[in-house]
């Protein structure tokens, strides 16, 4: 299988004439780094020479303990006249990884223009499975309003959710208690813990900037 070095390698020409990319790792994220990680994973496969890349798009709330490939869709091989359609993304043929860069700045330019809490739910919604689970749809309908500093749905949606609000008391027991009682103080505190965990998971530090959710201008 292909390894993260052959990923490097591999990226290394985009990465090298872009500011505003970094490899780490399967991935390629743009930087800075705020609230949503945005770039592209590149997984490995049976075929020791073969790349597996695709669209990956994530919020760093909750925390991500494990590094998480991200939602979104592979990379279709199958274009005609594409140097990818017979022999997939083989990284020992320079045209096929050239298309695969290619590929990738198509993809980076899209999910550059994802800034809000809004356009990343437009995004993954939209998604079709098996790129993304209705559970996880579901969760968000819930915790980005918080974000947004809009606690009244969440509040509802959890009283009577008892399988979500049993999976949020896993993750944050501090979090349901703060959402009843209105305290967007430690719902902010809660929502940057989670994302200090996550970039520590992704080692992002170098390339993330901590900034306020919406949750904590609301109202000035």
């Amino acid at each position: 299988m292909t390894t993260t070095r052959d990923v490097r390698l591999a990226v290394q020409p985009l990465v090298q004439g872009r500011k505003d990319l970094v490899s780490i790792g399967r991935f390629v994220f743009i930087k800075p780094i705020h609230h949503i990680l945005k770039g592209v994973y590149i997984d490995s496969s049976r075929n020791p020479d073969a790349f597996v890349p695709s669209v990956s798009i994530d919020l760093l709330v909750p925390a991500h303990t494990h590094v998480h490939p991200g939602w979104g869709a592979r990379f279709i091989q199958s274009f005609q006249d594409s140097p990818v359609k017979e022999s997939g993304w083989d990284r020992t043929k320079p045209d096929t990884v050239a298309y695969m860069l290619r590929s990738i700045e198509e993809t980076l330019s899209l999910l550059d223009s994802i800034q809000t809490f809004d356009e990343y739910f437009s995004f993954v919604s939209n998604l079709k499975m098996p790129w993304i689970v209705s559970t996880y749809i579901e969760f968000l309908e819930m915790l980005l309003p918080i974000i947004k500093g809009d606690l009244e749905l969440p509040r509802k949606i959890l009283g009577g959710n008892e399988r979500m609000r049993a999976h949020v008391d896993r993750i944050s027991p501090d979090f349901y208690p703060a959402l009843v009682a209105g305290d967007c103080i430690e719902l902010a505190r809660i929502l940057h813990d989670w994302e200090t965990t996550s970039v520590t998971t992704y080692k992002i530090q170098k390339f993330w900037e901590r900034t306020p959710f919406p949750l904590e201008m609301h109202g000035t």
